[in-house]
């Protein structure tokens, strides 16, 4: 990590439009994305939206093809991304579609690519070592606006590793982990300073019955306060448009999204086109927010324990 004398770091997020079945099609539009964003903006890091490389299969699906996409880490997709991460000195979070070593085992998952072109490796709470982040929590919503199959296709990930960075310790949370509280306190008491949370959310998802909250409506409050809760950044990327799987489309809603320990809304994207969204963030505003309200200091982690009961 850097030292404490050099905590600026700049972040930008690509908000990726609908893809098509072209896989690619769609990588060599990243890899211009990749190359736009690099020579205008020159951040440290770099976040696609989740399965960056390909359609949001999982969108009504259960068809086997789909597995061909799936590529290992390190694989032919990591390389390729590790020679524009070299070349531009950055740190590239690629969200993919993983064949694990495992035969019959896929993940949804995203490589942490240093600015040497190389794999930083994760270091998991235990101490286990991996090689990029696999999604924990797999969604299955069977509703009739926006059925989710993510379950068809992908295995539960271990768990919840940090990346060291050159500039940064860093975290990595897929879409539907963002739900989950837990999810970003495992990162923050590993040290993470900056949350990556690369999404693909269709606006039609609905919480409960037709008179509750939608995704989109919460998207973004909700982002706010896991910042808050934990006193660190957080960077989001959400995919947004049209986009048609099989016999399902479905509509993203886009809004990724740079968010300040205290909860602020640094900036922003439309809910309507694919754009980018570059800021600089000052890594020290996550321990003054930390002084400020003193989140962490006053935890009482003696009082938290109880059984843990599973729900319907």
């Amino acid at each position: 990590m850097s030292s404490e004398a050099n905590r600026i770091v700049k972040v930008s997020v690509i908000q990726q439009g609908p893809a098509t079945k072209d896989k690619e099609e769609r990588i060599r539009e990243l890899f211009k994305q990749v190359d736009e964003v690099a020579e205008k903006e020159h951040p440290d890091f770099l976040l696609a939206s989740e399965l960056s490389t390909t359609q949001y299969f999982p969108a009504g699906s259960f068809e086997p093809k789909y597995f061909s996409w799936a590529e290992p880490i390190p694989g032919p997709a990591t390389e390729r991304f590790g020679e524009k991460a070299k070349k531009y000195g950055i740190c590239i979070i690629l969200p993919m579609f993983e064949k694990s070593s495992i035969e019959s085992v896929y993940y949804n998952s995203a490589a942490v690519i240093g600015p040497d072109g190389n794999i930083i490796v994760g270091m998991m709470p235990d101490g286990t070592k991996v090689l990029r982040y696999a999604k924990v929590h797999i969604p299955y919503t069977p509703s009739s606006a926006n059925i989710i199959t993510e379950r068809f296709y992908f295995k539960e990930g271990p768990g919840f590793p940090v990346f060291d960075t050159p500039k940064a310790k860093i975290g990595i949370l897929i879409c539907f982990d963002r739900h989950y509280p837990e999810s970003f306190r495992m990162l923050a008491l590993q040290g993470a300073e900056i949350a990556f949370v690369p999404v693909a959310s269709p606006t039609k998802f609905v919480f409960g019955s037709q008179s509750g909250a939608s995704a989109k409506d919460m998207y973004t409050p909700e982002l706010q306060t896991r910042a808050l809760e934990n006193c660190m950044w957080v960077c989001s990327a959400n995919r947004v448009g049209l986009e048609e799987v099989h016999d399902q489309k479905t509509q993203f809603y886009g809004l990724s999204t740079i968010i300040h320990p205290s909860g602020k809304v640094v900036l922003q994207a439309s809910s309507e086109q694919p754009e980018v969204i570059s800021s600089e963030i000052d890594l020290e505003d996550n321990s003054r927010v930390r002084h400020s309200i003193a989140l962490f200091k006053l935890r009482r982690p003696e009082v938290y324990e109880l059984i843990d009961k599973p729900m319907s």
